[in-house]
């Protein structure tokens, strides 16, 4: 819990200096996800908990912008009743729950498919850069826990709609963070929901 407010407060720090210093936007959503592939196994239920606050600079053609992501995402998923190999210590077969936490930090790169003054304008954005993850078993008496860093990547389309002060984001998005030390390839798909900040 206490690195879930940490991430929450510099989070809210990041959005304030991205909207309201030399930044020309600022964005703050809410994203709901759908695990896929492998990951899909180890998590199985839609997550509601995504939260990712950025910051973007727009270019001298004013319809290419980039700039910073910070993102959180937490999934949890109660199997019942299963059987899970623990490591050197064979199986257990109990209440199983996993869950997993991602803390993501990206370099953005967006750009506007009409002129950022219109009041609709969709447009297609990518991120690289890395994350923690910490995905966890767990049994009730025992917990197997993978943690560390790894490559994380993203790819969204959406579209913006509001004025040129302040609009209304919502995008179809997709992440991936590869395989890393025993931690599973994760991969899901998402619906944002978000408002942006120009000045």
């Amino acid at each position: 819990m206490k690195k879930q407010i940490i991430i929450l407060v510099i989070a809210s720090l990041f959005f304030t200096y991205s909207s309201n210093a030399q930044s020309k936007v600022g964005e703050f959503s809410w994203q709901t996800s759908l695990p896929a592939g492998e990951f899909k196994d180890f998590i199985e239920k839609v997550n509601v908990l995504g939260l990712n606050f950025q910051g973007r600079w727009y270019l001298k053609n004013n319809r290419t912008s980039i700039g910073g992501s910070m993102s959180f995402f937490y999934f949890q998923d109660k199997k019942g009743k299963t059987t899970v190999e623990i490591p050197e210590s064979g199986t257990f077969t109990g209440n199983i729950t996993n869950f997993t936490n991602i803390y993501g930090l990206q370099a953005i790169i967006q750009q506007d498919l009409k002129p950022k003054g219109e009041k609709s304008v969709p447009f297609i954005r990518a991120g690289v850069g890395g994350a923690y993850q910490d995905q966890r078993t767990y049994t009730g008496i025992y917990e197997i826990k993978n943690d560390g860093v790894q490559f994380m990547a993203n790819a969204e389309a959406g579209v913006r709609i509001g004025d040129r002060y302040k609009s209304i984001v919502l995008a179809a998005t997709w992440h991936y963070l590869p395989a890393a030390g025993d931690m599973v390839n994760t991969s899901f798909f998402g619906i944002k929901l978000g408002i942006c900040y120009f000045n």
